[in-house]
């Protein structure tokens, strides 16, 4: 009797700790502006004996850039089967405020940058409770625009007419005696 609930137990916990895999999603074309970038190294995470799925074994977690997109648009990739109307509530297609990426890039090195416009064909995500994997099939990207103030060309006079000129006349005095507050008519 011992072995069979035994047994019963055994079976009961082999069903609990199945592997939860993340619902299929279908690969996305993603287009935005990156407002916040960081670049997160390899790193490897300890297997918890006893799980199932890629959380009972040690995984890899490749080198990747964790981008924050803003002025997104987010549509189902070429190829891919539309999801149903209420098939998939959490996956949110059409034009969005902000939307999170993480892509695979082996090295810091510049390749993305703040303020680039980029878009992310084949943005697919898999994975279980042990994690979430990314891949995509290409990125086209938009250089950041350069701010004028790096730009070491000396001035156009041509646009010197059209700068404002402050002239160099001094502003009201304070009163004797008294705050600056309180300036002279």
């Amino acid at each position: 009797m011992k072995r069979f609930l035994l047994l019963i137990f055994m079976l009961s916990l082999a069903i609990l700790l199945k592997a939860s895999p993340m619902a299929p999603q279908p690969e996305l074309d993603v287009e935005g502006l990156i407002a916040v970038i960081e670049w997160v190294p390899e790193r490897t995470e300890k297997g918890v004996w006893g799980m199932s799925g890629s959380l009972g074994g040690d995984r890899t977690f490749p080198a990747h850039y964790f981008v924050e997109l803003v002025d997104c648009n987010v549509a189902v990739a070429d190829g891919e089967i539309e999801p149903a109307d209420g098939s998939m509530p959490w996956l949110k297609l059409g034009k969005q405020e902000k939307y999170s990426v993480s892509l695979n890039h082996p090295a810091d090195d510049g390749f993305l940058k703040r303020g680039m416009r980029i878009k992310i064909s084949g943005y697919h995500t898999s994975g279980d409770e042990g994690g979430i994997w990314t891949t995509f099939r290409a990125i086209t990207r938009e250089d950041a625009p350069t701010c004028p103030c790096e730009n070491t060309e000396e001035p156009n006079s041509a646009l010197d007419d059209d700068v404002l000129a402050v002239p160099d006349t001094p502003g009201p005095e304070p009163l004797e005696g008294s705050s600056s507050l309180d300036l002279q008519p």
